[in-house]
């Protein structure tokens, strides 16, 4: 009877051991359940916190793809192709309408966002008691002698000719060299916090062009034609005349042509180098002035052709047609939000059939594309253009036309001058013109996701 009862003592000690174990199993059990869950819990925000930042960075991209246009509020971009820009500017875009819009150097902006399903990658204005977790734009800059104000020679370029980024457009860095943002997005969801900076540039883009003035016609008439096909930047001043933009200015010992390895040549009264290309001209992006499948009859009171090389005569390249150069197929071109008025040009403008300039046009800066599509264009007023004019038919210029970009006839008769009439090619132009109209985007050229405040 003692056995048994101490058997029985023995198993209850067993079972009470093994509830005890029991227990604390489950109690482990239960405490890697729970920990299991706050860490999903905060990978899952964490997760929606680099999804708000990376949404925040959607929209400051798409802001930026916009053109530059005053009045805008949706624009966060200020004028960079006008040949100055602001280092110290910085936008902030808040949750709601700000009370506001520019306060020194710093603009701000409301989201695109609706207020329906608002994604919080910012703050409301006047909320935040710092900018870390407000969506911002800057140029990427390096503040050299630590003076807390940034000139332009401290913020960085991107070279795309030797592809990198540069500080300052310092030579060899072209002068038409694009600035490069700094996009600062934080998607904060309860204690989660995720930062990235995105760095950002205009993507390269290069309007398939053969010449200043590309004619499929001989080049005839008694005017002024001083055509240059340097490649020259989007900020030369209207109406500036060739051979000028061969004279060295303050900060462009090239004149206003873009850099290249060696001088682009010495204007002269005809042909600098009428069949010759230079090589130093061809890495600078340099077009022949004059390209025609036919002739060029240089007996004008003053007809005169600078470029890579100056003129070409008999051509068998081929005239690209307008989709072509604007880097897309024909129904897409077609499709385009196409204005029709052309005084003045803005954007783009196509008119169909025999078109004429004149009239109240006079004295008018244009500035996009001219297409005429299936006619001739008489120009007999005063028309200034920087972009693109392309003609399907034959063209006529009686008047006064200055052309920074490029000029492309398609007609078969004659391209006849018998006005005066400057054309200065411009690679960087065309490509400015082509990408506001078709919004291109961004170019995305590094990423990172930071801890701290940035």
């Amino acid at each position: 009877m003692k056995n048994l009862n101490n058997q029985k003592g023995i198993a209850l000690v067993l079972a009470l051991m093994v509830i005890l174990v029991l227990s604390v199993m489950d109690s482990g059990l239960m405490y890697n359940i729970v920990n299991e869950k706050t860490i999903t819990a905060n990978r899952m925000r964490s997760s929606q916190a680099l999804a708000l930042a990376k949404a925040g960075e959607a929209e400051a991209i798409a802001r930026l793809s916009l053109p530059y246009a005053s009045g805008n509020d949706t624009v966060i971009v200020e004028d960079i192709n006008g040949g100055s820009l602001n280092p110290n500017r910085r936008v902030y875009i808040t949750l709601n309408q700000p009370g506001t819009a520019v306060s020194g150097n710093n603009y701000y902006r409301k989201t695109v966002q609706t207020s329906t399903n608002t994604l919080n990658y910012s703050e409301n204005y006047g909320d935040f008691g710092d900018s870390s977790s407000v969506l911002q734009i800057r140029y990427k800059s390096h503040d050299t002698n630590g003076d807390g104000i940034l000139a332009s020679g401290e913020i960085y370029f991107y070279d795309y000719k030797r592809d990198m980024i540069t500080l300052g457009r310092v030579s060899p860095t072209p002068q038409d060299a694009y600035p490069v943002w700094e996009i600062i997005s934080t998607g904060q969801v309860g204690s989660a916090r995720r930062t990235l900076v995105t760095e950002v540039v205009v993507p390269r883009f290069t309007a398939r062009t053969r010449a200043g003035l590309s004619s499929k016609a001989p080049v005839t008439g008694n005017g002024n034609a001083d055509v240059c096909g340097h490649d020259h930047p989007a900020n030369t001043p209207y109406n500036l005349s060739p051979p000028n933009c061969f004279i060295p200015v303050s900060g462009q010992p090239f004149g206003w042509h873009v850099e290249a390895d060696e001088p682009h040549g010495l204007a002269a009264n005809g042909y600098l180098n009428p069949v010759v290309a230079r090589n130093s001209c061809t890495m600078a992006g340099c077009v022949p002035g004059i390209e025609t499948d036919s002739l060029f009859f240089n007996t004008g009171a003053n007809q005169k052709a600078w470029g890579n090389p100056d003129v070409v005569e008999k051509s068998t390249r081929p005239i690209y047609k307008i989709w072509d150069i604007m880097g897309m197929d024909s129904a897409t071109c077609t499709n385009l939000d196409w204005g029709n008025d052309m005084y003045p040009v803005r954007g783009l403008v196509r008119l169909d059939g025999n078109t004429m300039y004149a009239g109240h046009g006079s004295g008018l800066e244009h500035d996009g594309i001219l297409w005429i599509r299936g006619g001739d264009l008489h120009s007999s007023s005063n028309l200034a253009i920087k972009g693109l004019i392309y003609v399907d038919g034959n063209y006529q210029s009686t008047g006064t036309t200055w052309v920074l970009g490029g000029i492309v006839v398609l007609g078969e008769t004659e391209t006849s001058i018998t006005g005066s009439i400057d054309v200065l090619y411009s690679s960087q132009t065309l490509a400015r013109v082509v990408q506001n109209a078709t919004g291109v985007g961004m170019k995305v050229i590094s990423q990172r996701e930071v801890d701290q405040k940035y």
